[in-house]
């Protein structure tokens, strides 16, 4: 019996002493640092002058403290810019009524706004270029924006002899008027492309089986792979769109106005 005990304690102490015992779970790696950096493209197009013309007839003489009328049936005109037209004439000592019996009658005749072909904007070249400008430039090549044309004239006539004294013409596109450019801006991120693929190899080798077959192996855990990713372009400042364009137009016909009225020659 005393025999028979021992010899099942032997071959219990050699069977533990074969059993393998499985490898070490493994861990996910430890991720790199990504970087991250922002990046601006400026995109410019053509500017113009406005264009002016301005006659007045020597019938007779403008007069400093003359009174001036501002009439405008003919045109849709805002209160905020009849004030400003005003305010414009008495810079120029001018008095402004509203009485019948004023020296002259300044005629607002036009005052129109259209929206016009779209105007194409093209990248300028930043003064410090980067890697990734050129790459950028080739996929965006161009903006396109909505673009307004915009018209003003005047007449200012004699009340008592009904003389036209002075008329004038002025007229603008709103890309000309602002003259900033469009300003966009994109992210160049690192993103890890294969770190789903790196998670299956670390749970497939965590499976009792895998730990099992490793035993007194090296394992090589696949590396990060790190691509570089762009973001789509993001307007930061300029008017493109036609509700951003439409803005413009009260500063677009107050600007128009005011260069007619400073055309005036006042004694």
């Amino acid at each position: 019996m005393r025999f028979l005990v021992v010899s099942l304690f032997i071959f219990l102490s050699a069977g533990c002493s074969i059993t393998k015992q499985p490898a070490e779970s493994l861990t996910m790696p430890l991720k790199p640092t990504l970087k991250s950096q922002t990046y601006l493209l400026e995109y410019e197009t053509e500017h113009a002058s406005p264009k002016v013309k301005s006659v007045q007839l020597p019938a007779h003489k403008i007069q400093f403290n003359q009174t001036v009328k501002i009439v405008s049936d003919k045109a849709s005109m805002t209160d905020t810019l009849l004030s400003q037209i005003s305010q414009a004439l008495n810079e120029k000592q001018l008095k402004v009524t509203t009485r019948n019996d004023s020296d002259y009658i300044l005629t607002i005749q036009q005052l129109d706004l259209a929206f016009k072909d779209d105007i194409q904007y093209t990248p300028s070249k930043p003064e410090k270029t980067y890697s990734l400008y050129k790459k950028v430039v080739q996929q965006y090549p161009t903006q396109q924006c909505a673009a307004i044309f915009a018209e003003v004239s005047m007449r200012l006539t004699h009340k008592k002899s009904g003389d036209v004294v002075w008329f004038a013409k002025s007229s603008i596109d709103s890309a000309s008027f602002h003259q900033e450019p469009l300003a966009y801006s994109f992210n160049e991120e690192q993103k890890i492309s294969n770190e789903l693929e790196v998670a299956a190899f670390i749970h497939q080798q965590n499976t009792e089986q895998a730990r099992l077959a490793r035993v007194d192996k090296e394992i090589e855990i696949p590396d990060y792979k790190i691509i570089s990713k762009l973001s789509n372009l993001t307007k930061i400042s300029g008017p493109c769109n036609r509700t951003e364009v439409s803005a413009l137009t009260p500063m677009m016909q107050f600007y128009l106005s005011s260069i007619l009225i400073d055309k005036i020659k006042v004694q």
